[in-house]
C-alpha cells in the first residue's frame, strides 16, 4: 500500500496560511508597510525624474544611480506588494505568479548590487585618473554598461530559476513558491551575487578614501602655496556614495548570512528569519532616496520644482539645480 500520497496530500492540508486578527498591532504594521511601499515608489521615482529631465544632471554617475532608483523602484512596484500580500492576506500566487515573483526579487537584486559595484567603480576611476575620466568615462559608455547589467542580470536569474525551481521533484503545496537550491548553485550564486560584487566596493572604497586623505594633505600643502588645488566635489560624492555603499552592503549581508546558516538554524524558525532578513534587504530600496535626500543638495532643488510642478515651465530642463542660489 502506498502512502506517499495520503503523506504529502496530509502535509499540504496542515499547510494553512494564518491570517492574522485585525488587531491594532496588525492594523499598525499593515500601514507600515503600505508606507514604506509608497516611500520606495515615490522617493526613486522623484529621483528618476530629477536626472531624466534636468539635463545639468546628465553624468555618468548620475545615470548609474538613475539605474539604481529604476530597480529600487520596480521593488517598491512589484516584489514588495507581492510578498506583502501573501504574506499577511492569504493570498496564494499561481505557479505563474511564483516565477515571475522570484524572477524580479532576483532580477532586481543583482540589478541594484551591480549597479553599485559600477557606481564605485566610476568614483575610483573618476578620483585615480581625473584627467582620463571626462575622456574615457562617457554618457554613452555609461549606457552601454547599465543595459549590460540589465541584460545579463536577466539571463542568469532566468537560467538559475529554471534549474532550481522548476522540475526539482519536490512536493509543492498549493499556494508555496519555494526555491530548492543545490549546493554548486548555492556556491556559484554566493560568490555571482555576495563575494566578488561586495570584496570589489570594499577594496575600491579603501582605496579612495586613501586617496581622498592624500587629496587632503595635498590641498593644505597647495593653499600655502598659493597654488591651484584639487577639486572637492569629487571627493564629496565619493564620501556621499561611500556610504551608500555601506548601508547597501549592511542590508545585504544578514540575507546571505541566513542564506549560509541555514542548515543551523532550526527549521521551525527558518521561515521566519529569512522573511525577517528579505524585509531588511528589500528596506534598502526605501533608504537610498533617503540618502540622496540628505548628502545631494541638488535633489532637494529638484524634489522641491518636481513637488511644485515647475517642471512643466518652459525652458525648466536647463534650471541650474547644482548651484546654491
Amino acid at each position: 500500500m502506498d502512502l506517499t500520497v495520503g503523506t504529502e496530500l496530509n502535509f499540504c492540508l496542515n499547510y494553512t496560511c494564518e491570517d492574522a486578527h485585525r488587531t491594532t498591532v496588525t492594523v499598525l504594521l499593515y500601514a507600515g508597510v503600505t508606507a514604506v511601499i509608497i516611500l520606495t515608489v515615490c522617493g526613486n521615482l522623484l529621483v528618476i525624474i530629477s536626472i531624466l529631465h534636468f539635463k545639468q544632471l546628465h553624468t555618468p554617475t548620475n545615470f548609474l544611480i538613475l539605474s539604481l532608483a529604476t530597480a529600487d523602484m520596480m521593488v517598491g512596484v512589484i516584489v514588495m506588494p507581492l510578498q506583502f500580500i501573501t504574506k499577511t492576506l492569504c493570498w496564494h500566487m499561481s505557479t505563474t505568479l511564483c516565477y515571475f515573483s522570484l524572477l524580479c526579487s532576483f532580477h532586481f537584486t543583482f540589478v541594484s548590487i551591480y549597479n553599485v559595484t559600477l557606481i564605485s567603480l566610476d568614483r575610483f576611476y573618476a578620483l585615480s585618473n581625473p584627467f582620463q575620466y571626462s575622456n574615457n568615462i562617457t554618457l554613452k559608455v555609461t549606457s552601454v554598461l547599465i543595459c549590460l547589467n540589465w541584460f545579463l542580470s536577466l539571463c542568469y536569474n532566468l537560467f538559475f530559476i529554471y534549474l532550481n525551481v522548476t522540475g526539482n521533484g519536490d512536493v509543492v503545496c498549493f499556494g508555496e513558491c519555494p526555491v530548492v537550491v543545490n549546493e554548486t548553485w548555492a556556491v556559484i550564486d554566493l560568490f555571482v551575487i555576495f563575494v566578488i560584487p561586495c570584496s570589489v566596493m570594499i577594496i575600491l572604497y579603501t582605496k579612495i578614501f586613501a586617496i581622498a586623505r592624500k587629496h587632503a594633505k595635498n590641498i593644505n600643502i597647495t593653499r600655502n602655496y598659493g597654488e591651484c588645488v584639487p577639486k572637492a566635489s569629487e571627493r564629496k560624492a565619493a564620501t556621499t556614495l561611500g556610504i551608500l555603499v555601506i548601508v547597501f552592503v549592511a542590508c545585504l549581508l544578514p540575507y546571505f548570512l541566513c542564506i549560509e546558516l541555514s542548515p543551523i538554524i532550526p527549521y521551525t524558525l527558518f521561515d521566519q528569519v529569512l522573511d525577517a532578513t528579505l524585509t531588511i534587504l528589500q528596506l534598502n530600496s526605501a533608504i537610498n532616496p533617503i540618502i540622496y535626500a540628505l548628502f545631494y543638495p541638488w535633489f532637494q532643488r529638484c524634489a522641491k520644482l518636481i513637488l511644485m510642478l515647475n517642471i512643466f515651465n518652459p525652458g525648466s530642463s536647463l534650471i541650474n539645480v547644482l548651484s546654491k542660489n
